[in-house]
């Protein structure tokens, strides 16, 4: 039976929430030998995370949350992960955004593919776009939604930023704690969150404003 593009997103959701939880219990139990790999690199073990977060949505790898945030979260803590975390997810949107704009349609298809702009494209409004792209933050991957909004969206780069920092914030913040609570604690997070997630991907789908 062939998969819908929904189906396909509500599994890869699935998926990456497993490998969440598989990722933060294997953090968390080798807490000691992270944190003194980590520690070695100092300073420029916080650039790496940002920079490999940021790579993540440029070149449209789907494990910053994965495997990143729970890592993070257990060497560096809660806060400076979600911080991180939100600087190079937006850091790559911004540099994935200006791609778009800067070489076109050809290049960004062949970096995330025609079918998947596509679907992307339906679901980007025409009206209230800054706060639009903070709700839709919360619907789609970052990447995705940074190579479409930089072909066809009107907002400056300036408000894009923006409205990327303020959208991403709440993931940030909220993968960061669940990565360091109790493992019962954890999957029952996340099992809430991607219910959510589903639900909201159902509805918001569902509707393209005019």
């Amino acid at each position: 039976m062939r998969l819908t593009s929904v189906s396909k997103h509500i599994l890869s959701l699935v998926a990456l929430a497993l490998v969440f939880l598989a990722v933060s219990y294997l953090a968390q139990r080798y807490h000691g030998e992270l944190a003194f790999v980590v520690s070695r690199g100092g300073v420029f073990g916080v650039i790496g995370f940002i920079l490999l977060t940021a790579l993540f949505v440029i070149f449209v790898i789907p494990l910053d949350i994965a495997f990143l945030i729970p890592i993070g979260a257990s060497v560096f803590g809660s806060v400076p992960t979600a911080l991180m975390s939100i600087t190079g997810w937006t850091l790559g949107a911004a540099v994935a955004f200006g791609i778009a704009r800067r070489f076109g349609r050809p290049v960004v298809e062949r970096i995330i593919g025609s079918g998947r702009l596509a679907a992307v494209e339906q679901r980007i409004p025409k009206r209230d776009l800054f706060w639009s792209v903070v709700v839709l933050r919360m619907l789609m991957p970052v990447d995705l939604l940074s190579y479409a909004l930089g072909l066809v969206s009107s907002l400056s780069w300036g408000r894009y930023v923006l409205a990327t920092a303020l959208g991403v914030a709440p993931f940030g913040f909220f993968f960061a704690y669940a990565g360091v609570l109790p493992f019962l604690y954890r999957v029952v997070s996340i099992g809430v969150a991607l219910v959510l997630a589903v639900v909201l991907f159902l509805t918001y789908g569902r509707v393209r404003k005019p």
